[in-house]
């Protein structure tokens, strides 16, 4: 239902290529015009200013603060995701909600519902390591910040998670459905080039590729899963939202991507230990959603699509109309 929505409209390769084209335009060039405007200005005012070798991502080498500098690059993925859904009516005829949901209207009590569990089971992780000192880590509230910190990252976190949800596990995702008709292809397609994007992150050159690129790539499955089983993004948008957020307020490191102001640094890290609590967290979660959810069996990940004929799409289009009601009431 949600990847056969690539059947809507016009898909031809051209198209894609456009799509592809304009958003990476937008997104590196465009979007990335407030930031290499804000160091240009401060490199003026200070010239010995340089990035910071051995993070490049840390923008307080430019005296950029960090909550203004997780402003600024949260912009490209903002601008990216609403200029994906915009154009997706003059180039490929098919109204921007295909790209995200299966259904009717976004639903947005699944986006909340994973939120709100992934956050339970990201506090029930840090806990449990801080306490059995796992990972140490540093108290470092600041009040003159931190309630700001809060507003930012919930605000606009969201706008960088959906980008990715909406690229990845929506249009890159149904695009490989078409071309290569099982589901099982482009979810590892598209978990692979997600994972791949993130090889120039700073956790990678601190801890090496062969530990910190799995968690990536199983991100790009855990919600790739989630997308397939529950035919939408908003599921796995609301947990990556979450993942981003919580962070982003509460630990950070200094070979983070997101530099923040988080009320924890964390000064003793342990990849292998984040990386098996991840499987392990994902794993429930997924065990609890397909419970909630009434997921279908896990072969239905490895099942061939097709292209509904009319008569299946007036049924699907009944049934979904039928599921917004429910979600009504």
């Amino acid at each position: 239902m949600f990847l056969e929505k690539v059947y809507q409209g016009k898909n031809d390769i051209g198209r894609w290529i456009a799509m592809i084209v304009i958003v990476v335009i937008l997104c590196q060039f465009i979007g990335s015009l407030p930031l290499s405007l804000f160091i240009s200005l401060k490199m003026l005012d200070n010239p010995d200013l340089q990035a910071n070798p051995e993070n490049l991502m840390d923008l307080s080498a430019y005296d950029i603060s960090p909550i203004t500098g997780l402003a600024l690059t949260i912009i490209p993925f903002a601008l990216g995701l609403i200029m994906l859904l915009i154009l997706m009516k003059p180039i490929h005829e098919r109204p921007m909600l295909s790209v995200i949901t299966g259904y009717s209207s976004f639903r947005w009590k699944n986006f909340f519902w994973g939120a709100g569990v992934w956050l339970v089971l990201l506090s029930v992780y840090a806990v449990f390591s801080t306490i059995t000192g796992i990972q140490k880590v540093e108290f470092q509230f600041d009040s003159t910040t931190f309630f700001t910190l809060i507003a930012v990252s919930i605000v606009l976190l969201p706008f960088q998670t959906g980008f990715e949800e909406v690229l990845f596990r929506g249009y890159l995702m149904q695009g490989f459905a078409k071309i290569f008709k099982y589901k099982w292809i482009p979810l590892l397609i598209t978990a692979l080039i997600f994972g791949s994007l993130h090889f120039l992150n700073p956790e990678v050159k601190e801890y090496g590729a062969a530990i910190v690129m799995p968690q990536y790539i199983w991100f790009g499955i855990f919600f790739g899963i989630c997308a397939l089983m529950e035919e939408g993004l908003e599921l796995a948008w609301g947990v990556h939202a979450m993942n981003n957020i919580f962070l982003s307020i509460f630990f950070t490191q200094d070979s983070s991507a997101l530099q923040t102001p988080a009320l924890y640094r964390i000064t003793d890290f342990s990849p292998l230990f984040d990386l098996i609590s991840l499987f392990v967290l994902s794993m429930i979660f997924i065990f609890v959603a397909r419970r909630k959810y009434k997921w279908p069996d896990w072969h239905y990940l490895i099942e061939r699509i097709g292209q509904p004929d009319k008569k299946e799409e007036d049924q699907s289009d009944y049934i979904e109309d039928e599921y917004d009601e429910y979600e009504e009431k």
